[in-house]
């Protein structure tokens, strides 16, 4: 029996589609209404609808923007620079298919077949790939010269230099796929299938890799500051070079993993001691305006458990510091960096957060209770809002906590108990509310474009 040969393997920059001279067919605006006609008739059951079928049709540029195309044929389409933004592409075929600098922003793309597609320097922006399989895959040439699509030929999908912010790509299959330099910052990538898959110099921050498994996967200089990593699978991946600050690593094997040249949280020597006198130092510095003393920086610093209620620390920096379970009880914490810092549990009722930067910090199930993290009041009658951007609330308690204005913009306040909480004029776009507690909480004037399970107080039915 004769086999078709194995196309060659793509290089980055140029395409094995070129090496097969695939003869994309012209389509016309006219056509490609008339086909979502028919494909609407068919999504619906009706008599005479039919399956939209794109096979190996030249889409480039096409204005496809919020089209429904779910299960449809698009195998080896050209859709280079297509403008499909809010489509429906729920388990549609897209294998091989060319969608090189898509605009693809909040289009649905869960369980599609992506394999072997390319979707370099694509705009996948808060896009929905829950289940999609971008694993490896080639288009190769039948006996009659026709093209067919085939598994496993040393092909890689491609997802490299896209922008892929806020992305849901839960339980995805990208084994062995190419994703050098993509931007997947806060996406979902929870279960998510990694294998051999190369990530290297990839933004990662602030993504959910949750049970997620990267076995053999290059994530050299990868970019993985405040990731969840919980339970991730990490056997003989290579992470040389990456930043892995105030990144969640519970019940994690580091074992068999390449940690060359990797940032990660230290613990300090002398801990208690460290600490107190980084803390003598930033009163000095308070006390004399900066004139002596020191600013406290305990970056990266591995505090968790300690005692540190009711002391001065305002405007210090505490970036990616685990606080795990400390006492925070009536600290001041005024101004400070916190930006990924690991609050989980943490005792911090009636701390005063005014001003402060929390950008991706993780503070579940942490005791807020009558916090103050209002704007901190500035020379001229400026304010400098909290900021709490991404930051993950889940099950906080936040009961009488002051968030006037505080930025909340992609939180996650799942269960969270917000009663009686002041959110006037706060920014919650697109924040996660799932069955969160918002009683009496003052809400006027609060911006909640996008928020996930809202469910105001009276409204529940």
């Amino acid at each position: 029996m004769t086999h078709a040969p194995s196309p060659p393997p793509p290089r980055h920059g140029s395409s094995w589609r070129e090496a097969l001279a695939i003869d994309y067919h012209p389509v016309s605006p006219a056509e490609i209404a008339a086909a979502l006609a028919l494909h609407a008739r068919h999504l619906r059951g009706e008599r005479g609808g039919k399956r939209a079928a794109f096979k190996f049709a030249d889409l480039a540029h096409a204005d496809l923007r919020g089209a429904v195309l779910a299960g449809a044929d698009l195998t080896g389409a050209r859709l280079e620079g297509a403008m499909l933004a809010e489509a429906d592409l729920r388990d549609a075929c897209l294998f091989g298919a060319n969608l090189r600098k898509a605009e693809l922003t909040r289009a649905r793309l869960n369980k599609a077949d992506l394999r072997g597609a390319s979707l370099l320097g694509a705009r996948l922006v808060r896009a929905d790939m829950t289940g999609a399989d971008l694993r490896d895959g080639h288009l190769v040439r039948s006996k009659g010269g026709e093209l067919v699509p085939a598994t496993a030929m040393g092909g890689r999908g491609e997802l490299s230099e896209a922008s892929a912010a806020n992305a849901n790509l839960t339980r995805a299959k990208l084994s062995n796929a190419f994703i050098v330099q993509t931007d997947l910052r806060d996406s979902n990538l929870r279960e998510a299938v990694f294998v051999r898959a190369d990530l290297s110099r990839t933004d990662l921050s602030g993504c959910n890799l949750e049970g997620a498994d990267l076995s053999e996967a290059n994530l050299e200089g990868a970019v993985l500051e405040g990731a969840i990593l919980s339970r991730v699978l990490l056997r003989a991946t290579n992470l040389s070079g990456a930043n892995l600050l105030g990144a969640l690593l519970d019940e994690v094997d580091l074992g068999s993993a390449i940690l060359d040249g990797a940032a990660m949280t230290r613990r300090l020597e002398n801990l208690e001691d460290a600490v107190s006198q980084a803390v003598a130092l930033h009163q000095d510095w308070i006390r004399t305006n900066g004139r002596a003393g020191q600013r406290a920086d305990l970056s990266a610093c591995d505090l968790t458990g300690l005692d540190l209620s009711g002391v001065n620390l305002a405007a210090a920096v505490l970036k990616h510091a685990v606080l795990r379970g400390c006492d925070l009880t009536g600290t001041v914490l005024a101004m400070a960096d916190l930006n990924t810092a690991d609050l989980r549990g943490a005792k911090m009722a009636r701390v005063n957060l005014r001003g402060a930067s929390l950008v991706r910090a993780s503070l579940n199930e942490a005791d807020l209770t009558r916090a103050a993290a209002g704007p901190m009041a500035l020379k001229h009658g400026q304010t400098w809002p909290t900021n709490l951007t991404s930051a993950r609330l889940v099950r906080a308690k936040l009961v009488g906590a002051e968030l006037a204005e505080a930025r909340l913009a992609d939180a996650d306040l799942t269960q969270a108990d917000l009663r009686e909480a002041g959110l006037a004029g706060a920014d919650l776009t697109d924040a996660t509310l799932t069955m969160a507690d918002l009683r009496r909480a003052d809400l006027r004037g609060a911006v909640l474009v996008g928020a996930e399970g809202l469910v105001l107080p009276g409204r529940e039915g």
